[in-house]
């Protein structure tokens, strides 16, 4: 349920406590987060009837916390980010659970080679240009276990990279991405 395969959030029911006179069953569960505010663990012991109500925050806050909320340590990223993301949303249900085609992977994964070409060009050893090559080549090592989501949240991070590298490098990915491989994408080669 996390997309985050390194993420320490858990739900557990660690025991059942068997009734005893007027008492119901209940359980001990533990769960991190228990809130919004604290990445501490709750335990505590619960009826069946109250087992949901925690599962459901829980779940809730899980769900949350996978959301497109890129963390940007740079505040000029972000500025790119918030201003190109709008314009590369993906719309298809299943944009958080299935991958994009093997036609779609390869047209990506060409995209990806100029995006590093046009990087590479600049002969820039700035650490903004090796974090940028570093994510087109996770990007292109993950594309096969990848949702078109977290694809084309990458992309995006890698659009808005190269702006912060310079207005040119931006632009030319930005048009290399939307005049052939949005268009490819969306409606096919």
């Amino acid at each position: 349920m996390d997309l985050d395969n390194s993420s320490d959030f858990y739900f557990e029911i660690m025991r059942v406590i068997p009734a005893s006179g007027n008492n119901k069953v209940a359980y001990r569960i533990k769960y991190l987060p228990h809130s919004e505010e604290t990445l501490s663990p709750l335990e505590t012991n619960v009826s069946l009837s109250n087992f949901r109500a925690h599962f459901t925050k829980w779940k809730n806050l899980l769900i949350e916390s996978n959301k497109e909320s890129p963390f940007f340590d740079d505040e000029f990223e972000k500025t790119y980010f918030e201003e190109i993301a709008p314009q590369f949303e993906i719309v298809e249900e299943d944009a958080n659970i299935k991958p994009f085609s093997i036609e779609q992977q390869k047209m990506i994964t060409a995209f990806l080679n100029k995006a590093e070409k046009v990087i590479k060009q600049r002969k820039d050893d700035s650490k903004d240009s090796k974090s940028t090559i570093e994510l087109i080549g996770k990007t292109k090592s993950e594309i096969t276990k990848s949702t078109k989501k977290q694809v084309i949240k990458n992309i995006k991070t890698i659009i808005a990279k190269g702006f912060k590298i310079g207005l040119q490098v931006g632009e030319k990915l930005l048009i290399e991405f939307s005049t052939e491989l949005a268009k490819k994408l969306l409606l096919g080669p």
